[in-house]
């Protein structure tokens, strides 16, 4: 048993870990961003949840668990302003070679500090190109709940794998009916307006797949509270086709911890829009730049125990 802050260098998990071998865990990822852990209490829900959801206990409580990795943070002495990424895991603990979870003896729960970059900067700017996977399909609540956010991507990667001669950066997945239900690594929308949008903002519609076939990201869910709040009109549906992301008039975007909000410009080697971000795409991705700088919104990485605690309520 290892307890403590280590190097990479010296951390070591068991060859039996049933994480390792079966992807039998879960795990978040947690943006530090503007000397704050970001959202840091909805991502420790979530964890929690998955856990409940895959029956492994956690073997501590939030505050502790929590504390713990704020330190983690405090040690690994980020520069001020630097952009951070914590990865905390839970597996189903050291076993046999059976998959039999009963045969584990404890969890193990670990958490990586370290940085993430999905996608260049200027990209952010420019926007990107989405290919679609068209024999890979996304499993459905009755293969595996989307909403555990477990350590078994090979769904994804095999996504990415199918379309990766194309060279894009991201991959749209659709459902076994053929409707999109998300991207590899992140959540999806397409924008739509209706004449005279300027004057009124709910004549701005937001379609995102309902979470059937997707996680309910966090970063998901922070932008339609921007949408909101900006009088736009947000609608969570079953029915988006590939076809329907492309074309004049439209706006895609992507969203993630670790990509924040990503304008899409074409899919499939098709135009959406103008083929550059739209306005709508652009004001969102203001206010949740905005959002990434408000104290309210995450807890300091300076933050004394009492402060966690008072944060987590």
């Amino acid at each position: 048993r290892r307890h403590g802050i280590l190097q990479m260098s010296e951390a070591g998990l068991s060859p039996l870990d049933h994480g390792g071998l079966y992807g039998d865990a879960c795990f978040e990822g947690i943006l530090l961003i503007n000397d704050q852990i970001f959202l840091f209490k909805e991502h420790m829900e979530r964890w929690w949840e998955s856990a409940r959801k895959l029956f492994i206990p956690m073997p501590y409580s939030m505050e502790e668990l929590a504390w713990r990795i704020l330190q983690t943070v405090q040690a690994v002495g980020f520069e001020p302003g630097e952009k951070g990424y914590l990865r905390p895991v839970l597996t189903r603990g050291f076993g046999n070679l059976g998959i039999n979870p009963a045969k584990c003896l404890a969890p193990t729960i670990y958490c990586i500090a370290s940085t993430i970059q999905l996608y260049p900067p200027e990209a952010y700017e420019q926007g990107i190109v989405l290919s679609v996977a068209r024999n890979t399909r996304r499993a459905g609540p009755e293969i595996v709940d989307p909403n555990i956010k477990s350590n078994n991507y090979l769904n994804n990667i095999f996504g990415l794998l199918e379309t990766k001669e194309k060279g894009t950066l991201e991959t749209m997945m659709l459902t076994s009916r053929g409707l999109v239900a998300e991207a590899t690594a992140d959540n999806i929308f397409l924008i739509r307006k209706e004449d005279g949008w300027q004057d009124d903002p709910s004549k701005v519609h937001l379609f995102t797949p309902v979470p059937d076939y997707c996680l309910m990201g966090i970063t998901r869910n922070l932008i339609m509270d921007e949408a909101r709040g900006k009088g736009y009109t947000l609608h969570e549906v079953d029915n988006l086709l590939p076809l329907d992301f492309v074309g004049p008039d439209k706006e895609v975007f992507l969203t993630g911890t670790g990509c924040g909000l990503m304008p899409i410009v074409g899919v499939e080697g098709v135009d959406v829009g103008g083929g550059e971000p739209g306005i709508v795409t652009r004001i969102l991705l203001e206010r949740i730049r905005a959002a990434m700088a408000n104290p309210a919104l995450g807890i300091s990485i300076s933050a004394s125990r009492d402060e966690l605690r008072a944060y987590l309520g």
